[in-house]
C-alpha cells in the first residue's frame, strides 16, 4: 500500500515529501547528531539520504523540522494527513501519522 508521503505526493504534486527532505536533515539538531554518528543511535537507519526509524520489521521515515516555503514540513503532513483520513479527528490522524511518519 502507498505510505502516507507516496499518498500527498499524489495528491498535490507540489509536495514532495522526500525531495523536500533530501539534504535537510542538517537543520534539524537530532538528525543532524544520528548523521554524524548513525552507530550511536541504534534505532535509526540512514539510508538513500533519509532517516528512518526503526520499528520491529518497519523502517518510519522521519521529518525534520525544516520549511518549504513558509510552512512548516510537519505541518503540511499533519494537514494532508487529517485530509486523507476525511477529517476523522485528531486521535485517527495521530495514530496514522504515528504509523507513518516520525519527528521529535
Amino acid at each position: 500500500p502507498p505510505t502516507l508521503t507516496d499518498v500527498i505526493s499524489m495528491g498535490d504534486p507540489t509536495v514532495d515529501i522526500h525531495a523536500s527532505i533530501a539534504g535537510r536533515y542538517g537543520e534539524d539538531d537530532l538528525f543532524k547528531r544520528i548523521l554524524q554518528d548513525p552507530g550511536a543511535f541504534k534505532n535509526f537507519e540512514v539510508s538513500n539520504h533519509r532517516v528512518f526509524l526503526k520499528d520491529n520489521d518497519r523502517r518510519i521515515l522521519c521529518v525534520p523540522d525544516v520549511k518549504i516555503g513558509n510552512r512548516r514540513l510537519r505541518e503540511i503532513i499533519t494537514s494532508h494527513a487529517h485530509s486523507i483520513l476525511a477529517h476523522l479527528g485528531p486521535s485517527k490522524t495521530l495514530t496514522y501519522l504515528r504509523e507513518n511518519v516520525w519527528w521529535k
